[in-house]
């Protein structure tokens, strides 16, 4: 066999096995960014708004659109969730089916996961099953968040940068603590630290748990300590009005991104959690009652 056949054969043996590896490991999903401007015929609801309509509407709460073109969405509204048995798993499995989606999208940019090995709803939640069913059908899948810098940036004109800091550093601890504390809040929080202390706007901020003790104990002296802190029922004092305010960024930025996919005709399966689905609806159906006079 001659040298160029030999070298042709590793390099295939090589892609061969890439591709094979590749199916094993999930990346991150990208993100989706490349709308123009969008003007909404009505408005999302706003958090007061939401705060009216949190303890009844239903869960899961579903949005689901067709229109005249070939564009659909199915919306899922879910109730967060780390339980394979959640009957949602299910029934997410079970629309998804039905529905035969061209694209997905996701909350969360999930993160670093190894098929077979780990469980993707113990993971990453309901949004990992969605990301697992994209990847078996072959769907390509796209995170609904906007990117980092554009919501920090939006949080950054309306509040100090030590709180933005703060929010941003315990959000993940804060969203987690619902499924449990953990064994050691004060290693979590330093990874964290270490993650996201050169997050654009907020760089070396916050560089220590013991500075963030000192924040919490000067800023929150009359509540639980941050490592008892859940975001289930809201979070105290700035911290809740940044996530307000990161949580308007982030729908701002997912109601244009489903516009955008369903009008290009594809059928844009969407999940997230219930109280975004609910905040979207009356601006996604505004859109398309009035696109469609």
């Amino acid at each position: 066999m001659s040298i160029f056949r030999k070298i042709s054969l590793i390099v295939i043996i090589i892609a061969i096995l890439l591709a094979f590896v590749s199916t094993l490991f999930w990346r991150s999903p990208d993100y989706y960014t490349n709308y123009g401007k969008i003007e909404l015929a009505a408005p999302l609801l706003t958090t007061d708004e939401y705060g009216a309509l949190i303890d009844t509407h239903p869960r899961p709460y579903i949005v689901e659109i067709e229109t005249q073109s070939s564009g659909a969405l199915l919306l899922y509204g879910s109730e967060h969730t780390q339980d394979p048995n959640d009957p949602q798993i299910a029934d997410i499995q079970t629309r998804w089916n039905e529905f035969h989606p061209t694209v997905a999208l996701v909350e969360s940019r999930l993160g670093f996961f190894v098929q077979g090995l780990q469980n993707p709803v113990e993971e990453y939640g309901e949004m990992g099953w969605a990301f697992s069913l994209a990847r078996k059908d072959h769907v390509p899948v796209y995170t609904w968040e906007a990117p980092r810098e554009r919501e920090i940036q939006y949080t950054l004109e309306q509040y100090p940068r030590e709180q933005v800091a703060l929010f941003y550093i315990l959000r993940p601890y804060f969203g987690n603590f619902r499924f449990g504390k953990p064994d050691d809040p004060d290693a979590v929080a330093e990874g964290y630290i270490r993650e996201r202390s050169d997050y654009p706007g907020i760089e070396n901020t916050i560089t220590s748990v013991e500075q963030i003790n000192a924040i919490w104990q000067r800023d929150f002296p009359d509540e639980a300590d941050w490592r008892d802190t859940s975001d289930q029922f809201g979070l105290p004092g700035y911290l809740g009005n940044i996530a307000s305010s990161s949580g308007e960024a982030r729908d701002q930025h997912f109601v244009r991104v489903i516009i955008d996919l369903v009008q290009k005709g594809e059928r844009v399966f969407a999940i997230a959690g219930s109280s975004h689905a609910v905040k979207l609806e009356p601006a996604l159906q505004g859109f398309w009652s009035n696109a469609q006079k």
